[in-house]
């Protein structure tokens, strides 16, 4: 078991729930975007939401991207600072951001980082974001008009 340097973070089993996205049912309208920079920021920023709409514009295609609470995450193991890992209160992965260092590590060793959607780099506070599902309830999923993002435990079927 890994801790942060508090102890307030630890890598247990991670995940009690993950967001889970229909993009087939994702219109592009990009509310989730708005409403998360809105929640963690305090203003309508999309580059510093935790969600990202990737569209295709030739394809017509709309993809919904965020952190997908892994069970064994690689960007917990990859920071050098601790400052990653688990919520003991709520299960999900968390970046401390008073103790990252905006070194990247997480956001190179994430396997669903390819295209620098689910960790991404805050240029005014130099630090790395990622989802942490509001602290159980996602305003994402909340505002979301088409339901192409809902709630799910985690290790439940079709989750």
């Amino acid at each position: 078991m890994r801790t942060g340097r508090d102890g307030g973070l630890m890598v247990l089993s991670s995940g009690t729930a993950k967001i889970v996205v229909d993009d087939g049912a994702c219109v592009g309208c990009k509310i989730c975007e708005l409403i998360c920079s809105l929640h963690h920021e305090g203003a309508f920023h999309p580059f510093l939401s935790r969600i990202q709409v990737v569209r295709d514009p030739f394809a017509g295609h709309n993809v919904p991207t965020v952190c997908a609470q892994c069970q064994h995450p690689a960007c917990v193991d990859a920071c050098p600072e601790d400052a990653i890992g688990v919520n003991p209160l709520t299960g999900v992965v968390v970046i401390r951001e008073e103790a990252c260092t905006g070194c990247g590590c997480c956001a190179d060793a994430c396997p669903f980082n390819t295209e620098k959607h689910v960790l991404r780099y805050h240029p005014q506070k130099k630090v790395y974001l990622k989802c942490d599902l509001c602290d159980g309830d996602p305003q994402c999923v909340a505002w979301c008009p088409s339901g192409a993002l809902t709630l799910r435990p985690a290790g439940k079927e079709g989750a």
